[in-house]
């Protein structure tokens, strides 16, 4: 096993182990809310104890990150080029790229409450990490240019991150709009739909970024800006579906409830994108299958 795959693995163990206590701790404090709220409608004080999910898991995805950084840094010291040119290392560097996000968004917001959600999500991108091949492998020709390597595919990976974070507020906002805001493990509705929105906003001008890079860059390797490759069209869609998340993201209408849904949409299509366009369809982009 090498270095990169060794901290993987403790990545995805210092997150699993933080969910499963989060989660644990969540389900004991939905069993005795219900005994803590007739105490308080009885006229008695909300005095029943309550275990921290947020604590846990913030510290498991806090590690997480930090052992991702190093798995990055040793994949790079033994590539010589950025750490995501195949799928095994761009979903490492996919699930770091959360874990950051996620981190630096929880600084302004005030969603720690979303970190068990955050942490399955890299979780899952780190399992998927481990079953590919972990051998270092020259470049193939269309991807030997460093600086676009870097830049495109970079800019991609961060759009997606930012796009995972804003799917995980988004599930928690349907989750307490069900709920009507009582799941107290979780920020309320309206936290879950601030932190989302932000996040589309950054998200959205990122991945048009990527697009335009990646049709530089395909005119460089290919001599055309735009060759109707799956995964160019996928990215396409996925454009297609922040673009309308915002457009009613603001509205005050009957369409204004679709917001949420639109960024499981988004996530949903990040994910074929990223392994369905490249995985299931044939084309320029299935040599690095991300």
């Amino acid at each position: 096993m090498t270095a990169f795959s060794g901290l993987l693995v403790a990545a995805l163990i210092t997150l699993i182990g933080s969910l499963a206590i989060a989660v644990a701790a969540a389900l004991v404090n939905l069993v005795r809310q219900p005994t803590a709220e007739r105490a308080v409608d009885g006229g008695g004080i909300d005095e029943a104890p309550r275990i921290s999910a947020m604590t846990t898991a913030n510290a498991g995805v806090v590690l997480a990150a930090i052992l991702l950084a190093g798995a990055l840094a040793a994949r790079t010291a033994a590539t010589g080029h950025a750490p995501w040119s195949n799928l095994h290392e761009f979903s490492a560097a996919f699930a770091f790229a959360v874990l950051a996000v996620y981190l630096g968004l929880v600084r302004r917001r005030p969603i720690s409450g979303l970190a068990p959600a955050v942490a399955a999500v890299a979780a899952t991108l780190i399992g998927i990490s481990l079953v590919q091949p972990d051998e270092v492998l020259p470049l193939v020709p269309a991807l030997q240019a460093p600086l676009l390597l870097t830049i495109h595919v970079g800019t991609a990976m961060l759009a997606y991150a930012i796009g995972a974070v804003a799917f995980a507020a988004a599930i928690g906002e349907i989750a307490q709009r069900a709920g009507q805001d009582r799941l107290r493990f979780l920020p309320s509705a309206a936290v879950c739909r601030a932190a989302a929105h932000r996040a589309a906003i950054l998200a959205f001008p990122i991945l048009t970024a990527a697009i335009v890079l990646g049709s530089v860059w395909a005119n460089l390797a290919w001599r055309s800006y735009w060759n109707n490759d799956p995964k160019e069209l996928a990215a396409a869609a996925t454009w297609l579906v922040y673009g309308g998340y915002l457009h009613v993201a603001r509205r005050r209408d009957r369409w204004a409830a679709l917001s949420p849904w639109l960024l499981v949409l988004g996530f949903a299509a990040i994910v074929f994108t990223w392994l369905g366009a490249g995985l299931v369809f044939v084309g320029q982009h299935s040599y690095a299958g991300a």
